[in-house]
Parts: structure tokens; C-alpha cells; sequence
């Protein structure tokens, strides 16, 4: 019985937030009916239901001719009209059919024109109200555009062994296009490489100001949704100080925060400097063990370290001691925690002997199942507690005794150089919202493009259990603006693929109605039932397949 209980406790989290995800997904459902039905009253179209969800009645009520309802489940909702059906026509006034192909059109179109301007609307009061850092990122890589200072698609660190390196991708080359198509963020390469696992890509580079056409085939990696491509390249980032210790030796050396770090010993910076509890864990790929490189590059005089900074128009080589700082990060309520430890302790010693930071995890993973004493430092005071032993390891992926760490050299935190968030005003904002919305309709019609000559498999695609996923996350992980605009994103692709020509769709609708108005006349009844019937069997068995793999990532999800 505990074990059930426990159980429904451990998922009623998950349920809340898919049903926070469910609702706005609806409501974009909702919303394309109500284009329908208001375009159908206007065209005096006799409506029979107007219902708000699916399934059956639990309220309604009857006013003249349409029945409104509320129906069991509240994800959406449909609007059926009289003599919509082939086999239900009887010619009579007030049918769909019978209406001119004008005003048919004018239903049939509203949906989706319904669904454009939402996502415009949504995209306006995004730009409105103020963008961060994590809106700006979602915004780049959904529409293919940075927001803000444009910057150049650079490689970072690569993988000696990768397919980035054997395809000749050398650290700094500007990546230009992808099978001639442009790549203007970081995210369309990803993208691409993503879902080309084992097939050679045309990359053509800048490279020391010459164009370069490099040939990559990207190594497969198995997952839920089948092989996904990777080359083993990061972007590139530029270094920043973020912050500087008072005090610190590198704070004594003159080292200034915005100081934009350039090299490190001579050697080129290509990715932030990062030496803390992620580089050492067990599961660490290969771009930690670049970092594990560089941090031993460091180490091998720790009498002086050398900085390339640039100020402003100004280049500069400091020189400092090594030292570093081993500041500690806790979960809440984890062993660490509940020991005394406290974010931003400096962990000094571990058992009496002092703390290597290339060695913590792996002291720690050892030591699991004894008492570990631990010196630390906090507002200057020199003090011991103690992590009681016998830990058991189940998950690698958790911190152990819910403690991770950052490292800070001789008083210096890092972080990636962001270019400064656009502000909108009212009118402003409306413009980037209609920007935004073109930018979209082509990153979609680019994938459509890209389904169709076989570059992207459909395993890619996510339905309905998907999009809820990817929306549920983003209530977890990220602010309110970035779920508003991956509303408004959902809402504009779902305008764009009701009218691709599928005769189910809106658009196979107003294709019929062009054959119809050059024919001068419908298509046979029988041919309309057919053709209905043919495309739903095929719309039915594309949304199971791509459901499978939707329900396949989210039990991956659940359990990790």
C-alpha cells in the first residue's frame, strides 16, 4: 500500500504540470473552431454543435439552431455543421455545401487565419512586456534569427576522435550554410546534424577569411527516437570575467570584471573556462575532458598563470598565481545540506588532507560509505562538518550526498559573453512579433521541405503528447515569456499544417474548392468519400507513429 502511495506521489508533480500544458495547447484548438464557427455564422451556415472539449456532454445548453456544450474533456473543441459530411448532404439552404465557394472558402480559412493572428498577438506582448536571457535563446532557436547583435555561427572546442574533426571543422570556422542552406544560429546546425546520423553534409566554412567546403557525416548515437547525428563540435563562446573576488590574487593583478579573457598560456580560448563538478563526474563526455585538458594545462606552473584580456581597444598579458577556490553548490534538503554545508562554502579539506579539485568526485564516490569530515571556509571562519557514511549509489546522475561544486581560478568567475537583450516599445514590439511570425512560417516551411526530400525523418516530428512534454519542461525550467512564445510558436505551425494540401486538412478543403470553381463544378460525392477516407486512414497511422516515439520519449523523461 506505501508503495502505491509513494508512487502517486512521485507522478502527481508530472500530471500537474502536463495538465498546465494541456490547457494552453487547448485553447489554441479551441480558438481555430471559434474562427470556424464565427465565419460560419457569418456565411449563414447552419451550425449544429459548438462544443468546448471532446468526448461526452457534461453541460449545455440550446439557442436557435446550434447546441453549445461543454463536453468531459476540456483539450480543445470542434464545431460541426450541417451537411459538412459528403454522405449528409441533401442540397437543402444553410448546408455547407450548398454555400458558394466564396463563403466556404471563408470557413474553411478562418481556422487558421484565427491561429496566425493569435500567434502574432503572442508574439507582440512577448516583445512587449521584456525578454531574458532564456526567452532570447528559446526565440533564436525556434525562428533561426539571434535576437539583439548578430553573431557570427563559430566552432568551438572539437573532439579529436569526432566526425567534426575528421570532416576537417577546425576551432573558429565560421559555419556559413548546410547543404547550401544558410545557418544564421546555432540551432539550425544543431538541428541538421541532429537528424543526419550517418549522411554525408556539405559544410562550407570561413575560414582566415576564405570560403572552405568541408564534407561531414555525422556518427549515429542511438535513442528513443531512433539514430540522432553528432560530430563532437561546440559553439563557440566568448570568455568573460563575470566576477572578481576582493582581495583575490587575480583581483591584485589588475584582472577586471567584462575583462574579455583571449588566451590562457598562450592558448586560445574557444570555450568558458569551466572546472567544477560536472567535468569530473563519472559521466563526463568529451568536451568536459577538454576541460579536464586545460584545467592540467594550468597546473603545470602553479607559480603564474598568463591572461590575454582585452578591454576595450586594449590587449593585455596579466600574470597571477594559481589558486583555486572550490565553492560549494547543495541541494536542498540533500546530506550535504542537512550536514551544515551551505552554497558558497570554500571547501578546503577532505578527511585532513587538502581538497584537489581533479580528484573531489572521485574521493567522494570512494568514501560513500564512510563519515567524511570537511573543512570549510565560510565569512572568514575556519569550519569542520561531518557527511555521514553509508550512502547508497543507484543513480549516477545524482549529485553525491547532494553536493556539486564550481571552481573559481585565483578569484575568478567566468561565464560566456552574451550580447545585451533588445528592449521593445509598444509599436516596436508589433513589428518584431510580425518578424518573428515570417521567420517562423519559414523555419516551418523549411522542415516540411526538408520531410519531403527525405533530409528529416518523421521520427523527428512531435504530436500533441510531445509538444504537451516540451511544454511542460518549459513550465519547470523556464520564465513565462519563453511559454508564451512556444505557444504562440505551436499556434502559428498549427495554422501552417491545417493548410497544407491534406484533404482532411483545411487546406485539402480549399484545394477541393479550386478543382471545384475550375471544373465548374464539385467533385463527385463518391470521389470526395474516398479521398476523405484514404487520407484519414493515412493522417491516423502518421499520428500513431509519430505518438509511439512521443510516448517512448516521455517514459525516457519519467525516468530520468
Amino acid at each position: 500500500m506505501q508503495f502505491l502511495l509513494d508512487l502517486v506521489l512521485s507522478i502527481l508533480p508530472y500530471i500537474k504540470t502536463i495538465f498546465l500544458a494541456i490547457i494552453p495547447l487547448g485553447f489554441i484548438i479551441f480558438i481555430h473552431e471559434l474562427g470556424h464557427f464565427y465565419a460560419a455564422k457569418r456565411c449563414g451556415i447552419k451550425v449544429n454543435t459548438f462544443s468546448l472539449g471532446f468526448g461526452p456532454k457534461l453541460v449545455g445548453f440550446q439557442r436557435g439552431e446550434t447546441e453549445y456544450k461543454i463536453s468531459l474533456l476540456p483539450f480543445g473543441g470542434y464545431v460541426q455543421m450541417e451537411g459538412e459530411n459528403p454522405n449528409e448532404q441533401t442540397g437543402s439552404p444553410g448546408e455547407f455545401a450548398s454555400a458558394s465557394i466564396g463563403n466556404r472558402a471563408f470557413v474553411v480559412a478562418a481556422g487558421p487565419v484565427v491561429n496566425l493572428l493569435f500567434g502574432i498577438l503572442v508574439y507582440w506582448l512577448v516583445f512587449a512586456t521584456g525578454i531574458n536571457s532564456d526567452s532570447a535563446r528559446l526565440i533564436g532557436g525556434l525562428t533561426g534569427q539571434p535576437l539583439g547583435q548578430k553573431e557570427p555561427i563559430q566552432v568551438g572546442w572539437i573532439a579529436d576522435d569526432g566526425a567534426g574533426a575528421k570532416g576537417g571543422l577546425t576551432p573558429g570556422d565560421t559555419v556559413l550554410s548546410v547543404n547550401g542552406d544558410s545557418v544564421s544560429h546555432w540551432s539550425m546546425f544543431h538541428t541538421r546534424i541532429l537528424t543526419s546520423a550517418n549522411r554525408e553534409l556539405e559544410i562550407v566554412v570561413e575560414r582566415d577569411g576564405v570560403r572552405r567546403a568541408l564534407f561531414v557525416t555525422p556518427e549515429a548515437i542511438s535513442s528513443v527516437r531512433g539514430d540522432m547525428g553528432i560530430i563532437k563540435v561546440s559553439a563557440k563562446d566568448k570568455t568573460v570575467v563575470r566576477n572578481v573576488t576582493n582581495g583575490s590574487l587575480a583581483a591584485q593583478a589588475g584582472v577586471q570584471p567584462d575583462d574579455l579573457i583571449e588566451t590562457i598560456n598562450g592558448e586560445p580560448i574557444h570555450n568558458v573556462p569551466y572546472f567544477g563538478y560536472g567535468v569530473w563526474h563519472s559521466s563526463a563526455d568529451w568536451s568536459a575532458e577538454k576541460r579536464q585538458t586545460l584545467y592540467h594545462h594550468i597546473n603545470e606552473n602553479e607559480q603564474s598563470v598568463t591572461l590575454g584580456i582585452r578591454r576595450g581597444d586594449e590587449s593585455l598579458m596579466i600574470e597571477m598565481p594559481v589558486h583555486w577556490n572550490i565553492v560549494a553548490r547543495v541541494q536542498e534538503s540533500g546530506i550535504a545540506q542537512n550536514a551544515g554545508i551551505q552554497d558558497g562554502d570554500v571547501l578546503l579539506t577532505l578527511n585532513g588532507e587538502t581538497i584537489e579539485n581533479a580528484t573531489l568526485y572521485s574521493r567522494l564516490n570512494a568514501m560513500a560509505n564512510e563519515p567524511i569530515e570537511i573543512g570549510l571556509i565560510r565569512d572568514g571562519y575556519l569550519r569542520e562538518v561531518t557527511l555521514a557514511g553509508g550512502l547508497q549509489i543507484s543513480d549516477a546522475d545524482v549529485p553525491l550526498f547532494g553536493l556539486t561544486w564550481q571552481t573559481f581560478l585565483s578569484g575568478i568567475q567566468f561565464s560566456a559573453k552574451t550580447p545585451p537583450l533588445p528592449e521593445y516599445n509598444f509599436l516596436t514590439a508589433l513589428g518584431k512579433g510580425v518578424e518573428a511570425t515570417w521567420l517562423t512560417v519559414t523555419t516551418v516551411g523549411r522542415t516540411l521541405q526538408q520531410l519531403v526530400g527525405g533530409e528529416v525523418s518523421p521520427k523527428h516530428l512531435a504530436g500533441p503528447i510531445g509538444i504537451a512534454n516540451a511544454t511542460s519542461r518549459m513550465f519547470e525550467r523556464v520564465g513565462l515569456s519563453s511559454v508564451l512564445f512556444f505557444i504562440g510558436f505551436i499556434s502559428i505551425n498549427l495554422c501552417i499544417v491545417n493548410l497544407l494540401p491534406i484533404p482532411i486538412a483545411d487546406g485539402g478543403q480549399l484545394l477541393f474548392f479550386a478543382v471545384e470553381k475550375i471544373r465548374g463544378k464539385p467533385m463527385p460525392r463518391k470521389a470526395q468519400e474516398i479521398v476523405q477516407h484514404v487520407s484519414i486512414y493515412l493522417l491516423i497511422a502518421l499520428f500513431l507513429y509519430i505518438t509511439w516515439f512521443d510516448g517512448m520519449s516521455l517514459i525516457h523523461d519519467l525516468r530520468n
